[in-house]
């Protein structure tokens, strides 16, 4: 069978997307609060982050971002704080709840990445490097 590239990344973006949204179930938020709060417990100790930083992240439009994180914020997730640096900007910090659910989060991304990994075995590299190359050739719009 002749199997078409575009098709099946779709197909294992919506497997993976399936799997993202049954653990955020879970915790009793959505697979894109759960991928956000994962990314701030990853990062907010190292620096300041912003709602910019979470955009460029997940490669997400402005507006998208301010009602995702105005939610977040309803549901006691994420608070906004003035910058240290520039008072004109507010950082993005989890609240004590979302802290430990990013754990608990994190440990399901990371046996997820090792499942995924232990299914490709000694192919890991190989197709990280080939996704890589259809990410850049998509980007260059050629």
């Amino acid at each position: 069978m002749n199997h078409s590239i575009g098709i099946e990344v779709k197909r294992l973006n919506n497997d993976l997307s399936r799997f993202s949204a049954e653990e955020a179930k879970q915790f009793g938020i959505t697979p894109v609060q759960m991928s956000i709060i994962d990314f701030l417990y990853r990062n907010e100790e190292k620096q300041e982050l912003f709602q910019t930083d979470i955009e460029r992240e997940f490669n997400i439009q402005k507006s998208s971002t301010t009602a995702i994180l105005k939610l977040m914020e309803k549901k006691d997730l994420i608070v906004r704080v003035i910058s240290s640096h520039d008072s004109r900007f507010k950082r993005i910090l989890l609240t004590p709840k979302a802290r430990m659910l990013g754990e608990k989060i994190r440990a399901v991304f990371d046996q997820n990445e090792s499942n995924l990994r232990e299914v490709l075995g000694d192919n890991v590299d190989e197709f990280l490097g080939m996704i890589k190359q259809l990410q850049d050739y998509l980007k260059k719009g050629k």
